[in-house]
C-alpha cells in the first residue's frame, strides 16, 4: 500500500470515527427528545381531563367521555386513566391498554410524584393530580407513531449521509495526500536520475521551512560530502597509481639490465643496493599510503587513549634518524609540573607519524639537515614548533603544500612523494587540532601543530 493511499484510509478511519459518533449522539438526543415531547404532551392531556372531571362539577365521567372521544388532538392509541386514593378507576379513555395496573405504580407515584416508562411499543406517564379535596392519580399513555416514524426516516437520512460522506471522505483525503507528497515524489523523480557516474545533480530544494525541504537540502548536503569524497578517492588512485608506478619502474628496469649480462660481485652488490634503496623507499610510500587511508576513514574518537605527546617526539626523533642517520633532530621542551599538561587524546600511531612527516620534510629540505623541535605547553592546548633553515616555501605555495602529491618548485631535487604534509594535516584534524605554517623563500619554514589537551 501506498503512503498516499495509507494517508487517506486513516484520515478515513479517524473522520469516519468522529462523524459516527456525532451522527449517534444527535441521533440518541432526537430519540430522548422525542419520548420527552410526547410524554409532555401525555401529562398535558391527562392533565387537562382531570381537571374538566374534577375541577368541574357539571362534568361527569361519561360526558367527559363522550367530549374526548371524538376530539382531534386525541394522540394515536391514547389511554388516560385516573385513579382516587382508594386506587379505585374513576376515569378510563381509551381501550388500547390492559385493565390491570400494578398498584405499587401507584403507590410510587404518590412518593416521587411522577414516574415515566416505556411499555413495549408505548409510552406511559403517571403523575400526582393535587385537589384540595383529594389527591388522584393519573396514568396517560400512547403510541408515538409519527414520532417513531419521524425518528426511523432521521436514522436512515443520517446512515446514508454517513457512507455518502465515507466515499467523499475518502477521495478527498485521497486528493490533499496526494497532493501533500507532490514533493516527495518530485523527489523520488530526482533522486531516481542521480547516478554514482554524475554526482554534480541535485535534488529540487524550495526555500520552505517544512520538513520535506529540510529533507531535500538534507540529501543535496550529503551528494556534496560523497561528491567530494569520491573525487579525492579519484584523486587519490591517480595519483598513488602514478607514484608507485615510478619506483616500480625503476626497480624492474634495473634488475632487466643486472640480468642483461654476468657481472662481478661487486657489480652485484651494487645494483642490489640500488634495487633495496628503491624498495625501502616503495615501502615508506606504502605505509603513507595506509596511513591517509586511515586517516580518512575517521577513526572515532571513542577509541583515542591520552597519548603523552613528549614521547611521541623522541619516538618520532628515533623513526627519523633510521630513515637517514644524517638527520640531526633537536628537541626542546618547556618544564612542567604536572604530566597531565603533556597528554592528548588520540591515537600514538597516528601522531607519531604526524611529528616524523613534519621532522622528516625539515630535515630533507635543510642543507645542515637539521630540525629543530619545540614542545609548548598552553592553558588548553599543546603546540609543537617544527623549524628548519631550508629553502623556505613562497607564499604563492603555502596553501598547496599540504594538498596530496603536492611538491613545491624549490624542492631542490630532494626524493619524495608529496604525501608528508597532507598526511600530516589530516591527522591533526583528525584529533581536533590544526596546522599553521610561517615561511618565506630562502628562510627556511615553522610548522606548527595545535593540539587540544586531554581532558
Amino acid at each position: 500500500m501506498t503512503i498516499r493511499t495509507r494517508l487517506a484510509v486513516q484520515f478515513l478511519l479517524l473522520a469516519s470515527l468522529i462523524l459516527g459518533v456525532a451522527f449517534i449522539v444527535v441521533y440518541m438526543l432526537s430519540a430522548d427528545y422525542r419520548a420527552d415531547e410526547f410524554m409532555g404532551r401525555l401529562k398535558d392531556r391527562g392533565t387537562n381531563m382531570a381537571k374538566l372531571l374534577i375541577q368541574v362539577e357539571e362534568v361527569n365521567p361519561q360526558l367527559l367521555a363522550k367530549i374526548e372521544g371524538d376530539n382531534p388532538v386525541r394522540l394515536p392509541e391514547e389511554v388516560i386513566r385516573i385513579f382516587d386514593h382508594h386506587n379505585k378507576e374513576i376515569f378510563r379513555l381509551g381501550t388500547h391498554a390492559p385493565d390491570s395496573l400494578d398498584p405499587a405504580l401507584l403507590d410510587q407515584v404518590r412518593l416521587d410524584g411522577e414516574q415515566r416508562r416505556e411499555v413495549g411499543k408505548r409510552e406511559e406517564v403517571a403523575f400526582l393530580f393535587a385537589d384540595r379535596y383529594d389527591r388522584f392519580v393519573v396514568v396517560a399513555s400512547g403510541h408515538d407513531i409519527y414520532g417513531r416514524s419521524k425518528l426511523r426516516n432521521q436514522g436512515r437520512v443520517m446512515l446514508g449521509t454517513f457512507l455518502a460522506g465515507l466515499v467523499l471522505l475518502f477521495l478527498v483525503g485521497r486528493f490533499y495526500a496526494q497532493r501533500a507528497l507532490f514533493p516527495v515524489q518530485r523527489l523520488i523523480s530526482d533522486i531516481r536520475e542521480i547516478s554514482g557516474a554524475d554526482l554534480s545533480r541535485r535534488v529540487s530544494a524550495s526555500n520552505e521551512k517544512d520538513e520535506l525541504a529540510q529533507l531535500a537540502r538534507s540529501f543535496n548536503e550529503l551528494l556534496d560530502r560523497l561528491q567530494v569524497t569520491f573525487r579525492s578517492q579519484r584523486d587519490f588512485i591517480a595519483n598513488a597509481s602514478h607514484e608507485l608506478r615510478t619506483p616500480l619502474t625503476s626497480i624492474s628496469g634495473q634488475l632487466e639490465v643486472l640480468l642483461l649480462k654476468a657481472r662481478t660481485p661487486e657489480g652485484y652488490a651494487t645494483a642490489l643496493r640500488s634495487v633495496l634503496d628503491d624498495m625501502h623507499a616503495l615501502n615508506r610510500l606504502a605505509d603513507r599510503l595506509l596511513l591517509m587511508a586511515q586517516a580518512e576513514n575517521r577513526a572515532p574518537a571513542s577509541t583515542f587513549v591520552p597519548v603523552r605527546l613528549d614521547e611521541v617526539l623522541w619516538a618520532a626523533r628515533t623513526e627519523v634518524r633510521r630513515i637517514d642517520p644524517r638527520y640531526l633532530v633537536h628537541i626542546d621542551m618547556e618544564e612542567v609540573e604536572d604530566e597531565a599538561d603533556l597528554l592528548v587524546a588520540g591515537n600514538e600511531t597516528l601522531l607519531r607519524s604526524l611529528v616524523t612527516n613534519l621532522v622528516d620534510n625539515a630535515c630533507k629540505y635543510a642543507p645542515d639537515h637539521r630540525a629543530q623541535v619545540t614542545l609548548r605547553t598552553g592553558a588548553d592546548e599543546l603546540q609543537v614548533v617544527v623549524e628548519d633553515k631550508g629553502p623556505g616555501i613562497a607564499p604563492g605555495e603555502q596553501e598547496r603544500v599540504f594538498q596530496p602529491f603536492y611538491r613545491t618548485t624549490n624542492t631542490g631535487g630532494a626524493k619524495g612523494h608529496g604525501i608528508g604534509l597532507s598526511l600530516a594535516l589530516r591527522i591533526a584534524e583528525l584529533h581536533n587540532g590544526r596546522i599553521t605554517l610561517v615561511s618565506d623563500t630562502g628562510r627556511g619554514a615553522r610548522f606548527t601543530v595545535h593540539l587540544p589537551k586531554a581532558a
